[in-house]
């Protein structure tokens, strides 16, 4: 049987963990902030999505060396932004920013399929097959 009756003073042990992790404060302020920023880029899409940027030069031209015309410039916009708020999610809240090359292969494996298949909604929007439902020509 163990005995029950020795008393062990944890306060060393205890300070030595509290200053390795820091405050509780601490890390509710970086998810509070990380929040705040979702927030703000959730109402810059929102302020986005009243823009034609087909209708401006300078992303008329940027778009066009790629490929992209008319509505799907505010499509790739709104999906850049859109990125950058799930790169936030999935390092914050999911923790992704700590983890290990085992969980990262598989990440940017899917990344690129999730890349391609963005491409390939922005392409066929962009240049449509005559005769189709969104055919405006």
């Amino acid at each position: 049987m163990s005995d029950h009756s020795a008393t062990v003073d944890h306060k060393a042990d205890d300070h030595g963990h509290a200053a390795a992790h820091g405050s509780m404060f601490d890390h509710v302020k970086v998810y509070l902030i990380i929040g705040a920023l979702l927030f703000i880029f959730t109402a810059i899409t929102v302020a986005l999505s009243y823009i034609d940027f087909d209708k401006i030069g300078l992303f008329i031209w940027a778009f066009d060396k790629i490929g992209v015309h008319g509505f799907a410039i505010n499509i790739v916009i709104g999906m850049i932004v859109a990125t950058f708020k799930v790169c936030l999610v999935g390092a914050w809240f999911m923790h992704l920013k700590q983890e290990t090359k085992e969980i990262w292969r598989p990440l940017l494996f899917t990344f690129f399929f999730v890349t391609a298949l963005f491409l390939l909604f922005v392409f066929a929007y962009s240049d449509p097959i005559p005769g189709s439902v969104h055919w405006h020509h």
